[in-house]
């Protein structure tokens, strides 16, 4: 527990002051910086994989794939480096067998990282007033290897890193646990303040009361 003491300013009144909570010289510890570390990790997989996506979707686009899209997952029952799947609504051939090689060429090309999985998904449909229809039929789906067979090697430089970045379960599972641990210390501390504020004794009053025969009108 902490001590207190009292001084007496220039005017007479008395002010409390509270010593530190933390004996000096004994470092306060806190999780923090480890739970931001690790969920700057994350950010960075994640923007990493996002950039990836980004530059293959711009690079179908250009080939003439209309609305062209690139995801990238991973998670249980995926591929350990992820699934890339490319969806559009129409290909520059206008024909699914030329397309999708063409696809599957141009993410083998640009896609910056190793992957596990590359699946071709056409999308169909449109709206009749306020009613949409979409349909999705999967075209192609081939692993990495299969790729790489067909295709042959990789431009220089797009397989330094995977597509998501191997962070392990537990280590997602530890920044959590910090996050609301150092969310549920900072929660404590606040309620901690306020409550001492409430029952603090209100300080010394300034000035004569209301009514006072010495008062100044």
């Amino acid at each position: 527990m902490g001590t207190y003491g009292f001084s007496v300013p220039r005017d007479g009144a008395r002010a409390r002051h509270a010593a530190p909570a933390v004996p000096p010289g004994r470092p306060r510890r806190s999780a923090a910086p480890v739970a931001c570390l690790l969920v700057l990790a994350l950010a960075l997989a994640g923007c990493a994989a996002l950039g990836a996506a980004l530059r293959s979707s711009a690079a179908l686009q250009g080939a003439g794939f209309q609305n062209a899209n690139v995801n990238v997952s991973s998670g249980s029952g995926l591929p350990a480096s992820g699934l890339v799947t490319v969806t559009y609504s129409s290909g520059p051939a206008g024909n699914d067998q030329r397309d999708v090689p063409d696809a599957e060429k141009i993410v083998w090309d640009t896609f910056s990282g190793r992957f596990g999985a590359l699946t071709i998904v056409k999308v169909s449909g449109g709206c009749t007033g306020p009613v949409c229809v979409s349909h999705s039929t999967e075209l192609a789906s081939v692993t990495y290897a299969q790729l790489a067979a067909r295709f042959g090697s990789r431009p220089r430089g797009l397989e330094k890193e995977s597509a998501t970045l191997p962070i392990p379960g537990w280590a997602v599972a530890l920044a959590i646990g910090l996050v609301i641990v150092v969310i549920g210390a900072a929660t404590i501390v606040a309620v901690l303040i306020l409550r001492r504020k409430k029952s603090r004794p209100p300080g010394p009053q300034t000035g004569w009361p209301p009514g006072s025969p010495y008062q100044v009108p």
